[in-house]
């Protein structure tokens, strides 16, 4: 190794240290209190950390009985640990007066260090388009996952590690932007995937990538992530779409319909639903449109339209758990379906509820409606403990 080739620090989704050939990662040992001590150390290579510090990090509830000498101890078994990469005999860790620091006149370079310098100069918008373009890109190549990932649960880590996992989503962000203003839909889609990888409940990266897809030309891409998005956000947050993916749907929606002269063929494929049983059972921007066509409808030739709500709660009126939701509300959606007509109108209004349109109905009957989906859903369930319950309401439209 050249005397000046920099030692290379990773604490970004792995952490391991390289000295030339030489290199050291995690895994190689299961000691996972030394690797956290020689994280902590490094993280705080600029300062001189006393032992009573160290002690509160490692042992913050379960003091040693002799919590010096274990520090002690474990500081000699990390020092014989690094000794196969110090190939110029460096001292990684030195010690005065009762602290322990990292030798920072060593010549090395973190990728912590590295990431917050190149998204600093990427920010600097005297550059131009491409200039930071490729800053943030250094940037995100860096982030290999979060910081000290296999720590995660520390106490000291979780700050730093938040800090850096939001860093790297806003600089995604940043970059897709200047990406756009290039119609480099590739480069985009990339960042996007991989970015979800990390961050899989940021609605925001997702609206990005179903419009990549869509400015792709590949409508089929945009509904499939479009479908995997909202189910993901039901399973695990309970939320439905936001008003943001609801206009992004309707926007594949008219995406993939082609121009066509041929009335025939129109016809024929308006006719398919006609072979449909049941309900019609949509998105819930598609519910909102036809709740506007049947307003229209039933204010002109005096017709009466109920809105009902159903939800599943616990016995003692709580929103049940996300994996007990994702069963139930599919099951439900099946009794519904075998109680309902074929000009009702369906939508999931949340994680625990559906929506319906009840057209041409009375308040009688909309409630025997309801009554029997219950009825049918309690047959098909027998050992379920959750509560339905029910609200319906006729709609005015003066």
């Amino acid at each position: 190794m050249e005397m000046n080739e920099k030692i290379k620090i990773s604490l970004l989704g792995k952490f391991e240290i390289q000295n030339g050939d030489a290199k050291i990662e995690e895994t190689v040992n299961r000691s996972k209190k030394m690797w956290n001590l020689l994280g902590y150390i490094i993280t705080h290579h600029d300062k001189q950390i006393s032992q009573a510090e160290y002690i509160e990090m490692l042992w913050p509830e379960d003091k040693s009985s002799n919590p010096i000498n274990a520090l002690k101890t474990l500081l000699s078994r990390l020092r014989a640990f690094l000794e196969p990469i110090a190939i110029h005999d460096e001292n990684f860790i030195l010690s005065s007066q009762g602290s322990y620091h990292w030798n920072d006149k060593l010549n090395y370079v973190i990728d912590t260090d590295l990431f917050e310098m190149y998204i600093k100069k990427a920010s600097n918008t005297d550059c131009t388009v491409e200039e930071r373009i490729s800053l943030y890109e250094q940037a995100i190549a860096l982030y290999k996952g979060d910081f000290l990932s296999k720590h995660a649960t520390e106490l000291w880590v979780i700050p730093i590690s938040t800090y850096f996992h939001n860093l790297y989503i806003d600089s995604v962000k940043e970059l897709l932007k200047l990406l756009r203003e290039r119609n480099d839909f590739d480069s985009m889609e990339y960042y996007c995937v991989n970015a979800l990888q990390i961050e899989r409940f940021d609605e925001d990266l997702h609206c990005i990538l179903i419009e990549t897809y869509l400015n792709q030309g590949n409508t089929n891409a945009a509904l499939a992530h479009y479908e995997q998005t909202t189910d993901f956000l039901y399973q695990n947050l309970g939320v439905k779409p936001s008003s943001q993916l609801r206009a992004l749907y309707m926007d594949i929606i008219r995406t993939q319909k082609t121009l066509e002269l041929d009335l025939n063929i129109i016809q024929n494929d308006l006719k398919e639903a006609e072979y449909k049983s049941g309900p019609f059972v949509c998105e819930y921007c598609i519910f909102q449109e036809t709740y506007r066509i049947l307003a229209r409808q039933a204010a002109r030739e005096g017709r009466s339209v109920f809105l009902c709500l159903i939800t599943v709660e616990e016995s003692n009126g709580s929103i049940p758990s996300l994996n007990k939701l994702d069963s139930t509300m599919k099951r439900l959606l099946e009794a519904i379906n075998q109680s309902l007509r074929r000009g009702d109108v369906v939508s999931r209004y949340s994680g625990a509820q559906y929506v319906i349109l009840l057209p041409s109905i009375t308040y009688e009957d909309g409630t025997m409606v309801m009554e029997r989906i219950i009825k049918q859903y309690y047959q098909s369930n027998r050992k379920c403990l959750l509560r339905l319950k029910y609200k319906l309401e006729q709609l005015s439209f003066e």
